[in-house]
């Protein structure tokens, strides 16, 4: 991810390279894509597997805290060089500098996993089950075809995200003439509120349950404010932009905050990464890259409140979904992997003895 970062903002114009410059934006996002399919559910399994049974939900929001995180800061990078910046010097090399301070930044996350260890959960596992990378493939699509609908109907409602986050600012913009500046500088305050929810809602997870509250209450919050939302832009003021940012962000955080845990929950530690992976990365490509190209045809054609439509049903088939989740707030992390109990104490034992050898090296996800 950082070196696509870095290719975007360091890859010289068309006027200087030619056909070369469009390639190498097509590699650089190559590059974030093979990121972004791996290390967002790789970074979920690896935090629940390592929570404490009763704080999975807490530790999975980690997640997408760091998420709402990043996108606040890339949204405020946006407020800042869109403001500081003519509109000549900001097409011609302004819009460079976030590309390359997040490239840069990611040496920080390198040197983190560097040192980080597997779960003990995945490790017993390992021990036990030696199938390959392609015949755990297979054993996941023949035999959780469920909890893969169940996981896309989890991630889908990104596209509400991603309109959110991408497009509601360009959206004020376009429809009601608001300074793009002022815009992205009222949905910095909305993602700050998105950050203090997600965590908040899931620890309370823990406590209360997951899919009887809140992906449900979430889902059914976005159904009914997106459009009545979308209308209030019309009133003028940048408190109307915020209030209308901030209330987008407090459902999408009901949401955001326990999927990513209810995701890997749904699977088996062998077969947990790519089971998330698989059905999330398809939703974001079909539902969430799309997005903001969605939402910008709909403006252009005259219809701005159609965007909220789209959302809308998008998500009202998720929620439908949703009434088939299990409730999983209350497993213990062992029952999570499908195996029996004396086989994970093997693989348990295995992984104490291993660890406790000298010399040894320490298996890691494939």
């Amino acid at each position: 991810m950082a070196l696509g970062s870095l290719i975007v903002g360091l890859t010289p114009p068309f006027a200087t390279i030619g056909y070369a410059a469009p390639v190498m934006f097509l590699v650089a996002r190559i590059l974030q894509g093979i990121s972004a399919g791996s290390e967002q559910q790789s970074a979920i399994a690896f935090m629940v597997e390592h929570a404490p049974a009763n704080r999975r939900g807490l530790f999975g929001s980690f997640s997408n805290m760091a998420s709402g995180l990043a996108t606040l800061a890339a949204t405020g990078a946006g407020a800042i060089v869109t403001s500081s910046f003519s509109k000549a010097d900001l097409a011609a090399w302004g819009w460079r500098l976030p590309f390359i301070v997040g490239g840069v930044l990611g040496v920080i996350g390198l040197i983190m996993r560097a040192r980080a260890d597997e779960s003990p959960e995945f490790e017993a596992t390992a021990m036990v089950d030696q199938r390959s990378a392609w015949a755990r493939l297979w054993a996941l699509l023949r035999e959780h075809p469920k909890a893969l609908l169940q996981t896309a109907a989890l991630s889908a409602p990104a596209v509400a995200y991603y309109t959110w986050a991408t497009f509601l600012p360009t959206y004020a913009n376009l429809t009601t003439g608001r300074d793009l500046a002022s815009s992205l500088a009222g949905s910095v305050i909305g993602l700050a509120l998105l950050v203090v929810i997600v965590p908040i809602c899931g620890a309370l997870s823990d406590r209360l349950g997951r899919r009887k509250i809140f992906p449900i209450i979430g889902a059914i919050g976005m159904v009914v404010l997106f459009y009545p939302l979308l209308l209030l832009l019309n009133q003028p003021g940048f408190g109307v932009y915020v209030l209308v940012s901030a209330s987008g962000w407090v459902v999408l955080g009901i949401w955001q905050a326990v999927y990513p845990t209810m995701q890997a929950e749904l699977f088996p530690a062998a077969v947990r990464v790519s089971g998330i992976g698989l059905a999330h990365q398809i939703v974001i490509a079909v539902f969430g890259g799309t997005a903001p190209l969605i939402a910008a045809a709909f403006v252009g054609s005259g219809h701005p409140t159609y965007v909220a439509f789209y959302m809308i049903a998008i998500v009202a088939l998720c929620l439908i979904v949703y009434f088939t989740l299990p409730e999983t707030g209350s497993r213990t992390g062992r029952a999570t992997v499908a195996l029996a109990d004396s086989e994970v104490l093997e693989g348990e034992n295995l992984v104490a003895e291993i660890g406790s050898a000298p010399g040894q090296a320490k298996r890691s996800r494939p």
